[in-house]
C-alpha cells in the first residue's frame, strides 16, 4: 500500500497521532519519545527512525557518488528499463527551468514520477502489523519534515505563475504556465517522502515475516540512504533522472 504525502495522512491522521507520540522539535539532547521505547517496532525500524531524526536536525554534505551508486543498484534489481542518465541540478529552481523548456505537450506525455515507487510490499493480513507500520509512517513524516520539504520545492512553481501575471500575460498564457508548473509537480519526487515511505515499508515487510537480509528490505534501505546522503528531490524524463541535492 502506498501512502502519499498529499493525502489525509499528514493532515487529520497526523494530527491525531501527534498527541500519541508527543512529537516535539528536536534539539541536541532531545528525541521524540517512542522511538526506542516501542516494543512493537522492529529494531531495524527504530534504527531508521533514529537516523531520520538526525537527518531532520542537520544535513551532511551530499555524497553524490554514493547516491548515483544506489540509483544504479536500484535499476539493476528492478524492472526499470535501461540505465538512467543522472543529471544533477544545483537547486529546485534550476530543475524547474530545465523541465519548463520541454513544453507542456512533452511534459504531459511523461506521466507521473515512479522511480522510487518501484516496489510495493503486500499489506499483511494482520491488522495490528499494519497499524504499527502506519504509526511508523506518521512519525517518519514528522522526523523528516515533509511539510518543510514541500515548501522548498514549491517556490519555483509559484514564481513562474507570479511572473506571468506581473507581465500582464493573457489568460491563456497564465493558464499554460500554471499547467506546466502543475505537470512538473507530477514528475517530481520528494526524497523525504520516499525515505519516510521506505521506513514504513521496512516495518510492513518485517511485520509480514520478511528477513532483514532480504532483497526487498535492501531495496528500501537504498531508498532511505539516498535521502540520508543528501538527495533532496528527483524529476523523471524519458532520457534523464534529474537530481537535486539538499
Amino acid at each position: 500500500m502506498d501512502i502519499d504525502r498529499r493525502q489525509v495522512l499528514i493532515g487529520s491522521a497526523g494530527a491525531a497521532l501527534a498527541g500519541v507520540f508527543a512529537v516535539v522539535p528536536t534539539g541536541p539532547d532531545t528525541r521524540p519519545p517512542g522511538i526506542l521505547d516501542s516494543a512493537e517496532w522492529h529494531p531495524l525500524t527504530r534504527s531508521l527512525l533514529e537516523r531520520a531524526r538526525r537527518i531532520g536536525r542537520c544535513r551532511t554534505a551530499p555524497d553524490r557518488a554514493m547516491i548515483e551508486r544506489a540509483i544504479r543498484q536500484l535499476t539493476d534489481s528492478s524492472d526499470y528499463v535501461g540505465r538512467p542518465v543522472i543529471k544533477w541540478m544545483d537547486t529546485p529552481s534550476d530543475a524547474f527551468d530545465h523541465l519548463s523548456r520541454f513544453g507542456l505537450d512533452a511534459l504531459l506525455e511523461m506521466g507521473a514520477a515512479s522511480f522510487w515507487r518501484g516496489f510495493r510490499p503486500r499489506v499483511p493480513s494482520n491488522v495490528k502489523a499494519f497499524d504499527h507500520a502506519f504509526e511508523v509512517r506518521i512519525l517518519a513524516n514528522e522526523l523528516l519534515g515533509l511539510d518543510q520539504q514541500d515548501r522548498i520545492l514549491m517556490p519555483p512553481k509559484l514564481r513562474a505563475k507570479f511572473a506571468a501575471m506581473s507581465a500582464k500575460a493573457s489568460d491563456g498564457e497564465v493558464f499554460r504556465v500554471t499547467a506546466v508548473s502543475s505537470q512538473i509537480g507530477w514528475l517530481e519526487t520528494s526524497l523525504a517522502d520516499a525515505a519516510a515511505r521506505a521506513i514504513f515499508n521496512v516495518q510492513l515487510l518485517l511485520g509480514a515475516g520478511a528477513f532483514e537480509a532480504s532483497a526487498a528490505i535492501d531495496h528500501q534501505l537504498k531508498v532511505f540512504e539516498s535521502h540520508e546522503r543528501g538527495l533532496l528531490a528527483t524529476w523523471e524524463t524519458p532520457a534523464e533522472l534529474i537530481c537535486v541535492s539538499g
